[in-house]
């Protein structure tokens, strides 16, 4: 027998040999890293009481009518410090006093970092003073929950655990009533012979098989990304370590998401779907049309009542449902005249519109007219569509505009992606599917943009300005009121797009917060890099766990494109599984077979370019997923990260926070252009010129040719997931820097901006806006504010396209610094755009910056509105003030306030000049001073309180 075993261990084991060499793939380190390699503190203590980042806190979510949330009182242990099975752990006499008090949701890391038993991994180096095992034992969780007395007779009673990683079982009044796997699945159990007056849940948690060995950077080395990890997809793959994170101890497991306890009276709602229908390019008139399974879990037929409310449309219908059985109904705007909704509030892109919401009130009765089930469901009435090319037999490049809810009539997926054709360096486009032709596809009208894809919604081509988040939070602390201020952020930025880059961050408040701001969302699931990455072991794991967050998640106006993995495509035996699964279960959007090749611009590069004419020669076109450079913050943000020792010079705990891709270049340029940085505060203080200069170049070159063969561009990254230096617009504090105000200037709707190849002036309106007898003004001026030259220009700018105002530069014979400022007013004399380049001669450098003179700048406050709180900058002297910066500072304590959305920030104030910038006032409760920084801004410019 034993004989037997070992021959079925080795013949699975050559299973996952043989499919694995299939790809060139990365397993991590095989043994743990040379402790003389792994980056030191200078700092020789340990601070385990230190926070980093901002304070938030949670609010106590509100539980629904029919449930409620278990959020208090958990408890967590290691499993190796017991003794007892899940049946003695879920009783209710037993003894838990000596357990860690647990945070729920949250990670197993959450817990012991807020208990005081590891420090905060996010602070210098602290990371690699936690152990690895944490990733390599099971723990369980421990509570108790009374039901309401309310709920106290329902017929059916569940428990809900919305998100675990990585596996869990799970035991409830002495009693084992089942197990999840993988960290994207929901669990359902029905606990209703189970529950009492008091009741005790206990969960099991079993860590990732392979969580592989994280190897720490250092200057010398940025390590590999990720490893072993990648085997146990779907789960937070980056966890093992990348180049953008260190490796998270525990590898994010525990119970990451909310657990409720559900009471419905015997026949549920299942996987209700809202599809929205337009006719285009008619907005005025949309369906609304509504599907759901209903489960009947009692073994009696029941007469049941279907009711759908939208605000003031109601709709219901009546049916009968077996015992033990399950019926799927629809509600069609055919059947129903209510659901033809006229003059529909539209969900548009951020940019493009507002992001309207409906509420569906979903609710299953008995002809008693007694509640069953009810569902809350956010929905938005907004249509897809995709332009892109493909081969059709004989005839190559055919263009082709895709709608899914017109243009897909079988179960099977459109396109074959997996024999792709070369078109360009790195481009490639698909082949139309055996069963379909091209007769089936609107001809696409804008063959000027092939082979590359565009994203239409409402008919509407939407110019893709965002980036990619690599994860939230590096140890998954994704509450609301945590993420809503970074969606805040991009909202401000004017992005309209999300890439969730491996689905790490795939939650309810993500795409729920998505919604809300206008971003779409293009959705990876849990496959990293093609001939770099391991594949998963599980595939029907894997499957499970996709097929869920496609049925959980459909809703969400905000996702635009489901891709089966990160720059490569899926493997042959997930690839039909995959896109027959968004086909199947979905319908209404695009999958795109791969991130960065398939009617995509090749991705990268990541490092920084000193070049500022490199992305327009050599770079610009198309859809590109993945951009980036070194991002720099504040001086202050640094502060917050690592200990003063480690702070000045560059040494390997920078590295750790991620500064290593081209750092040698940054530096150099920098210390070429400002003069050599004399310590922390110099060095980031002229890092901010490097950081919007960048930023903004790689946006604006895109701008340069708005539909002229070019749809769209992702930073690599918008969003840090820890403290870091690079791949980021603003700090994981919620601060913003130059990379902020460069990407939020250059992402403008309506944008002015100098072309960096050819100098003329343009203006790139990605909007639905447009502007009659316009005004747009150039001015020159030298260092010392004295103006060099000037002029004007009246111009109509339709929406939706570029436009060039003028070829003439007006700079071409200076040859000593200066700064140009393009500014853009409508008829009304309104600034609609104001934009500004410092500028230099080949031979020169901006070191004379270096000599001018400290400006002490006036701060007045205006009227405020009901929105915005207005600020008048003012410069009294007669130098120029240099990357005008503001924060809020709170008046009691003098402390910086984050998150805080300021209009604007690092510009220039000349000699007597002025300029408005507005403060959102969310996030104020308090009175305030403001505090003005600058390249040259006197220290300690604090405005009075306000």
């Amino acid at each position: 027998m034993k004989k037997i075993l070992a021959l079925l261990l080795m013949c699975l084991s050559m299973q996952t040999l043989i499919a694995q060499e299939k790809e060139k793939s990365n397993f991590g380190l095989r043994a743990p890293q040379d402790p003389n390699t792994v980056p030191k503190s200078k700092s020789k203590t340990i601070d385990k009481a230190l926070r980093v980042g901002p304070e938030v806190k949670s609010v106590t979510k509100v539980s629904e009518e029919n449930e409620i949330i278990i959020q208090d009182n958990w408890t967590l242990i290691e499993e190796e410090k017991l003794r007892h099975t899940g049946f003695d752990i879920s009783t209710a006499d037993y003894n838990d006093d000596d357990w860690y008090t647990a945070t729920v949701p949250g990670t197993v890391l959450t817990t012991l970092v807020n208990e005081g038993v590891y420090p905060d991994p996010y602070f210098g180096v602290y990371n690699t003073s936690i152990p690895e095992d944490l990733c390599r034992k099971n723990w369980w969780y421990r509570t108790t929950f009374s039901v309401p007395q309310t709920q106290g007779n329902s017929e059916k009673k569940y428990l809900i655990l919305n998100g675990i990683n990585y596996r869990a079982i799970v035991w409830v009044n002495g009693t084992k009533v089942g197990r999840l796997d993988g960290a994207f699945v929901t669990g359902k159990f029905d606990i209703t012979a189970l529950v009492q007056d008091n009741n005790t849940i206990a969960v099991q948690v079993l860590p990732p098989p392979n969580p592989g060995i994280p190897q720490e950077a250092h200057l010398a080395d940025r390590g590999v990304n990720g490893g072993q990890l990648c085997m146990d997809g779907p789960t937070f793959i980056s966890s093992e370590g990348w180049d953008w994170i260190p490796g998270i101890r525990d590898r994010n497991i525990g119970i990451w998401q909310d657990v409720r306890v559900r009471f419905e009276g015997g026949v549920s709602i299942e996987n209700p779907f809202v599809v929205t229908d337009l006719d285009l390019p008619d907005l005025s008139k949309a369906k609304v049309n509504i599907t759901s399974s209903f489960q009947n879990k009692s073994k009696d037929a029941k007469e049941v009542i279907v009711e759908a409310k939208i605000e003031n449309k109601v709709v219901s219908k009546s049916f009968k449902i077996e015992g033990n059985s399950t019926e799927e109904i629809a509600l069609s705007a055919e059947e129903f005249k209510e659901l033809n909704f006229k003059n529909p509030r539209l969900w548009w892109p951020n940019g493009y519109g507002k992001p309207e919401l409906y509420t569906l009130e979903l609710s299953v009765k008995d002809k008693a007219g007694k509640q069953l089930d009810n569902k809350v469901i956010k929905f938005g009435i907004r249509e897809l569509s995709f332009g892109l090319t493909v081969d059709a037999g004989e005839k190559q490049n055919a263009r082709i505009e895709y709608n899914p809810l017109s243009d897909n009539t079988k179960d099977t997926y459109f396109l074959n992606n997996r024999k792709p054709r070369k078109v360009q360096p790195g481009v490639f486009v698909p082949s139309i599917a055996e069963g379909y032709s091209l007769d089936q596809f609107k001809k696409g009208e804008d063959a000027q943009l092939s082979p590359y894809l565009v994203i239409k919604v409402n008919g509407v081509k939407i110019f893709v300005k965002g980036g990619n988040w690599g994860m939230d939070d590096g140890m998954k602390r994704v509450s609301r009121e945590r993420l809503e201020p970074y969606m805040k952020l991009h909202q401000d930025a004017h992005f309209n797009l999300i890439r969730n880059w491996t689905g790490e961050s795939t939650e309810e408040e993500f795409y729920a917060l998505c919604d809300e701001y206008g971003m779409m969302v293009w959705n990876d699931f849990w496959l990293s890099t093609q001939n770099h990455n391991l594949l998963p072991n599980d595939e029907v794991l894997f499957m499970n766990n996709a097929k869920e967050v496609v049925l959980k998640y459909r809703n969400h106006p905000s996702i635009v494109v489901w891709c089966p993995r990160n720059e490569g495509y899926a493997p042959e035996s997930l690839e039909t599984k995959l896109s027959t699964l968004v086909t199947k279960y979905d319908g209404t959007r695009f999958y795109q077979g791969n991130s960065r090749n398939l009617n995509l611009k090749s991705s990268g590069p990541w490092k920084y370019v000193k070049d500022p004419t490199y992305y327009a020669d050599h770079k610009v076109g198309g859809f590109s997923s993945e951009l980036g450079t070194t991002s720099i913050p504040t001086a202050e943000s640094m502060r917050k990260m690592m200990a003063e020792e480690d702070l000045w010079p560059i040494n390997d705990v920078w590295a750790y926070h991620d500064f290593h891709w081209g750092q040698e270049d940054y530096v150099d340029h920098l210390n070429e252009l400002y003069g050599d940085a004399t310590g922390i505060d110099d060095f980031c203080k002229k890092a901010q010129f490097i950081n919007y200069n960048s930023h903004r170049n790689m946006f604006e070159s895109w701008n340069s040719k708005l539909w002229n063969n070019t749809t769209g561009l992702l930073l690599w990254m918008t969003h840090p997931a820890w403290p870091s230096t690079v791949w980021q617009v603003y700090s994981w504090d919620y601060e913003t820097f130059g990379s902020y105000y460069a990407s939020k200037k250059g992402s403008e709707p309506i944008h002015i901006q100098r072309n960096v190849q050819n100098q003329q002036i343009e203006i790139a309106n990605a909007s639905q806006t447009a502007l009659t007898k316009a005004v747009a003004s150039v001015d020159v001026f030298d260092v010392y504010g004295k103006k060099l030259a000037s002029d004007s220009y009246k111009v109509n700018v339709p929406k939706n396209q570029l436009t060039v105002v003028t070829t003439t530069d007006l700079a071409k014979n200076i040859d000593t610094i200066y700064l140009i400022r393009l500014t853009l007013r409508d008829k009304a004399k309104n600034i609609i755009s104001i934009n500004e380049y410092w500028e230099k001669s080949e031979e020169e450098n901006f070191e004379v910056m270096n000599t001018l003179a400290s400006v002490k700048l006036n701060v007045k406050e205006l009227t405020a509105n009901s929105k915005s709180r207005k600020f008048k900058i003012s410069n009294t002297s007669n130098v120029p003030a240099l990357n005008v910066k503001l924060n809020a500072l709170s008046a009691a304590t003098g402390e910086v306030i984050l998150p805080a959305y300021f209009s604007d920030g690092y510009f220039a104030l000349l000699p007597g000049e002025s300029r408005i910038i507005d403060l959102d006032k969310l996030n104020l409760t308090e009175e305030i001073k403001i505090r003005v920084t600058g390249y040259n801004v006197s220290e300690g410019n604090v405005s009075p309180v306000f």
